[in-house]
């Protein structure tokens, strides 16, 4: 037995609790460890308890909670933060967490499925700690109430359960959706069902995530996940030879896991003294090599089996969300009312600092400041970004008005625009004439500015196509730091 840790007693507490205090709590996929990001010293453990109808014939999922833990206290031991802190708190389907690493590479999602639904809680676990994300509905809905299991490919990308529905020939459900890495989200899912003498079922991936491997009772079977059709892609690559220990317990198939080594090991649904092994899973069909009760145990093993994601999965390369892989990229923008400006950090790349600029010798540190300039003109502003990895300074000319943009365009009688209104979102603009450096900008009818252009000293005409703009009412503002005009635009 191990040494109980400070303050680890007492998880899951409830009925099932009570019933198997001394011999630990029975839920295959029940809890999965994972280590926060950026922390060397804390460790999540999600955990689900078990609940029963009053009729004693359907068990379920009432909680999902979770616990910290400070792995180096106590001179390593450790100890337990805090426990059993509610996530959710309804019926679930009992069991199958399993987590995968952001496209970041740093943070994970956790998925948990509604008892006998199409829903799906979705939580990221970032350095800041556990958030939920909300419910997804995707697909047809999954019985509940029996056994299964639930894996995401090393790669990511998809996301599997495998759902037992009853017990001895009873079809068990295969549910494969694609799984963005970015958002969290399940998309484009195919689900069969088949029906064999399946009293239990599991599910794992091979390394190269191109093989589903389903082990249901008497039989392993292996399915294509990069194939036009999956389903019609099953091999049988196992059948159980009958072999049981002491002459009494099978060594039939029940859960799977993907191993450090390569290789898939899966387990019996009784007591048993060995493993199964699949020794090459990258394998088409039976080139897979399943070697039965080929791992002998030290000591019986009754239903359990390793529940842990994939650790070593990387960031996803040239994925927009690859944020904490690259030093920063400063960038910003404004919306104006007078003299006062409101700045809006667009940096990208996990900018854990700022630092404003405004060009009239004021600063500020906040991501989104507001700034209120003492006079008009034209000012260079800058926006310094910091990360881990190093920072970014982009810096921008801005021309600060008196008047606001709403009445101008009546006094714009040397800020010429043709054609006005127009359909092809081609504009020739016919500027003032001015002895000075001055600017052109383009701003919504909400005030953002949307894009600015340097107007050269007795520059009298630019070419501006705003092809990407929708219809609308627009406003172009000139200044040369001393004169301000605006005239209104109108985009069919």
């Amino acid at each position: 037995m191990g040494i109980l840790m400070e303050n680890g007693a007492g998880l899951n507490p409830g009925f099932f609790y009570d019933l198997y205090e001394n011999d630990g709590y029975i839920l295959n996929q029940g809890a999965v460890s994972i280590i926060q990001p950026e922390s060397d010293s804390i460790a999540y453990i999600f955990y689900m308890d078990v609940d029963i109808n009053e009729a004693f014939n359907d068990a379920f999922s009432s909680h999902v909670y979770f616990a910290t833990i400070n792995m180096l206290n106590n001179n390593g031991l450790g100890s337990v933060l805090q426990k059993n802190q509610e996530l959710v708190s309804r019926k679930l389907d009992k069991g199958k967490i399993t987590a995968v690493k952001h496209a970041n590479g740093r943070d994970w999602w956790l998925l948990i499925r509604s008892y006998g639904s199409n829903q799906y809680h979705t939580f990221l676990l970032n350095n800041e700690g556990v958030f939920n994300q909300g419910i997804q509905v995707i697909g047809d809905s999954i019985p509940s109430g029996s056994v299964g299991q639930a894996v995401f490919s090393p790669d990511g990308s998809k996301y599997i359960q495998a759902n037992l529905f009853g017990f001895f020939g009873n079809p068990f459900w295969v549910n494969i959706y694609n799984f963005d890495r970015c958002s969290g989200q399940l998309y484009n899912p195919v689900q069969f069902t088949y029906a064999d003498s399946a009293a239990c079922l599991g599910a794992a991936i091979s390394p190269n995530s191109q093989f589903l491997y389903i082990s249901s009772y008497k039989k392993i079977f292996q399915y294509d996940l990069w194939a036009a059709d999956i389903e019609a892609s099953r091999i049988t690559v196992a059948e159980w030879d009958g072999f049981a220990d002491e002459g009494i317990f099978s060594n039939t198939f029940y859960l799977a896991q993907l191993a450090p080594d390569g290789k898939i090991y899966i387990n019996s649904n009784n007591s048993a003294l060995h493993l199964h092994v699949i020794n090459h899973p990258d394998s088409l069909g039976l080139a897979c090599e399943v070697c039965q009760h080929c791992v002998e145990l030290p000591s019986w093993n009754s239903f359990s089996m390793p529940n842990f994601p994939n650790y070593r999965l990387a960031h996803e390369t040239d994925s927009p969300c690859d944020t904490l892989r690259q030093p920063p990229t400063a960038a910003w923008n404004y919306e104006s009312s007078l003299l006062q400006l409101s700045f809006h950090d667009a940096s990208t790349h996990d900018i854990r600092a700022w630092r404003w600029a405004f060009g009239d010798g004021a600063t500020d540190t906040l991501a989104h400041p507001v700034h209120t300039y003492a006079q008009p003109g034209t000012y260079q502003i800058c926006l310094t970004a910091t990360n881990p990895r190093g920072a970014d300074t982009h810096c921008e000319q801005v021309a600060v008005f008196t008047t606001g943009l709403a009445g101008l365009e009546e006094a714009a009688a040397d800020l010429a625009v043709f054609p006005n209104p127009t359909k092809d979102r081609l504009l020739f603009v016919t500027l003032p004439l001015t002895e000075q450096d001055a600017w052109l900008q383009l701003s919504n009818a909400q005030g953002l500015r949307l894009n600015q252009w340097p107007i050269g000293r007795s520059q009298q005409q630019i070419k501006l196509e705003l092809v990407e703009l929708p219809a609308g009412i627009y406003f172009l503002n000139w200044s040369d730091g001393v004169n301000n005009l605006t005239k209104k635009v109108i985009l069919h």
